[in-house]
């Protein structure tokens, strides 16, 4: 995970500049590190609030495209909270799926705005939902770019101050990923949709900045809760998929790793839960193939996170069901 953190921090920090910036990926098929998505890979951008930028880009068949700036104590960090968001509802697609979304400093609609006198950064996020993990299926390719409008100069050779700065960039990003987020957490902080109590999950509830870091996406509903099995036990879960944009429940390891999604049924989205015409469903969650229609596999982790996303949900969502049972019995039903 740390090494992944470290891919990451070059790739975003370092390996880019906000007068001439990148979108870099912050996660894939074998870039996990943070909780990512199976079906939704990200991308980070710095952003300079003195410059003025566009975001150029193509919705093909992606469920959900959202952009979101944030901002932190120092460049590399964004853990202080969003500043402006906007998704593919609320900006102009053309007839081909083609967009542009301004990047300013002062707020207009259809447009993100930065925060003056402190660091800014974007990120991408681009959700599919198939019978395949939107990464691990090559046909999907986020057709994406970000260009700054007002002419930088030459660029110049970096020099030891500049190679500096970005560098402590690429630190602060990794600290706010790890020590400022310790791995025993405060159950005083924890967000009302993330239980601490092993194999119970709560009710699912819409994301706020203030609860859970500042890091989280507007339009999501969230629902987690720790899990804890032992060899020769499955935990059972039922629910109901509510009315949203896209629907996906997937584990992560404790370093909030999911399972290789390419090989292995590590990630449910709606499209591959089998579930009856109202949404019922029943998933296990198991070590190893318990021979039922919805498995979820740990990879043999005894310890994780199950986490849901619900994208632009409508209504209530119910909240899900939880029993800890033999794998044996699994077998037997």
């Amino acid at each position: 995970m740390l090494l992944h953190l470290v891919k990451a921090a070059i790739d975003v920090w370092v390996d880019n500049d906000a007068s001439r910036p990148r979108f870099a990926p912050l996660a894939s098929a074998v870039l996990k590190w943070g909780g990512e998505g199976a079906d939704n890979p990200s991308h980070c951008a710095p952003l300079d609030p003195a410059r003025r930028y566009v975001i150029r880009g193509r919705m093909k068949d992606e469920a959900y495209i959202s952009f979101t700036v944030y901002t932190g104590k120092a460049e590399g960090d964004w853990n202080d909270g969003v500043i402006s968001a906007i998704n593919h509802t609320q900006f102009e697609l053309s007839p081909d799926g083609s967009f542009e979304i301004p990047i300013e400093l002062v707020e207009t609609p259809g447009a993100l705005h930065m925060e003056a006198g402190k660091p800014n950064c974007v990120i991408s996020r681009h959700y599919w939902e198939g019978e395949v993990c939107g990464m691990a299926d090559p046909a999907n390719q986020v057709e994406l770019s970000l260009d700054c409008l007002d002419e930088p100069g030459y660029p110049r050779p970096l020099g030891p101050q500049r190679l500096a700065s970005k560098l402590e960039a690429a630190m602060n990003f990794i600290r706010g990923q790890t020590i400022d987020r310790p791995a025993s957490p405060d159950p005083s902080k924890q967000p009302e949709w993330f239980s601490l109590i092993p194999n119970q999950l709560p009710k699912p509830i819409k994301w706020v900045p203030s609860e859970g870091g500042g890091a989280g996406a507007v339009d999501n509903a969230y629902c987690a809760g720790l899990v804890v099995l032992a060899p020769g036990e499955a935990l059972v879960v039922e629910g109901r998929w509510p009315e949203c944009v896209y629907a996906n429940v997937m584990f992560w390891n404790r370093f909030l790793q999911a399972p290789d999604y390419r090989y292995r049924p590590g990630s449910l989205n709606r499209k591959q839960m089998k579930a009856d015409s109202e949404g019922n469903f029943r998933f296990v969650v198991a070590h190893e193939d318990p021979g039922v229609a919805n498995w979820i596999d740990t990879e043999g982790h005894g310890f994780g996170t199950l986490y849901w996303r619900f994208l632009l949900p409508e209504g209530d969502i119910e909240q899900p069901r939880c029993e800890v049972v033999s794998f044996a019995s699994v077998r037997e039903s």
